[in-house]
């Protein structure tokens, strides 16, 4: 998939049109989209929650919610997802707030941790395959090499999914029920997105 970029850049965001037609906006996620993220989360079914927090997971903490705005760009990379056509009575005007997409660096930082969350309505329209991309090409900016996303057995969606990017499943030997799975990142020459600059505007 690649997608497409509407330029000049803006800092509300970037519209994407992904190859169902779907349209979204996205940015890096900012300290002020702590509202924004409280609305999302609340969109999530519980069985949603616990594929993303491999646990049952009512409400997120107050260190959680810290975590999970206050990005540093050096330790975390973060993507906010939204849907420009719904409006949202919180956050700012970006739109109704679906998704996300972070990095986590590890110590060694040419390998990073991957995550993405998805709300239940706009799972299975690309989405997914997107975010991954879009992971891909900001660790490629970040001289990360190697991107891996932990994701439990269970979740048979996002295991085919990784499986058909071209990711390696690998067994983590002390947790039977998550699985590793490892994506190479293309180099910066690889890479025909202006997502630099993207991510240096919108901040």
């Amino acid at each position: 998939m690649r997608p497409v970029w509407n330029l000049p850049l803006d800092p509300s965001g970037v519209l994407v049109e992904l190859d169902n037609d779907t349209t979204v906006r996205i940015r890096p996620v900012r300290k002020s989209d702590r509202d924004a993220l409280l609305s999302a989360f609340e969109h999530f079914s519980a069985e949603s929650r616990y594929m993303r927090f491999f646990s049952p997971r009512p409400r997120l903490t107050e260190k959680m919610i810290e975590t999970f705005t206050d990005v540093d760009d050096v330790s975390q990379l973060a993507w906010a997802v939204f849907d420009p056509n719904e409006r949202s009575e919180v956050g700012d005007e970006s739109g109704l707030a679906i998704a996300s997409a972070r990095l986590f660096v590890d110590e060694d930082p040419t390998s990073a941790e991957a995550t993405l969350a998805v709300v239940d309505d706009y799972q299975r329209r690309g989405l997914g395959r997107f975010l991954i991309e879009l992971l891909l090409n900001t660790a490629s900016l970040f001289d990360i090499e190697v991107v891996r996303f932990e994701v439990l057995y269970a979740n048979q969606s996002m295991r085919g999914l990784l499986t058909k990017v071209g990711a390696s499943a690998h067994t983590i030997p002390e947790d039977r029920t998550v699985v590793e799975y490892r994506l190479p990142v293309p180099g910066p020459d690889d890479i025909d997105v202006p997502m630099g600059a993207l991510y240096s505007l919108s901040l």
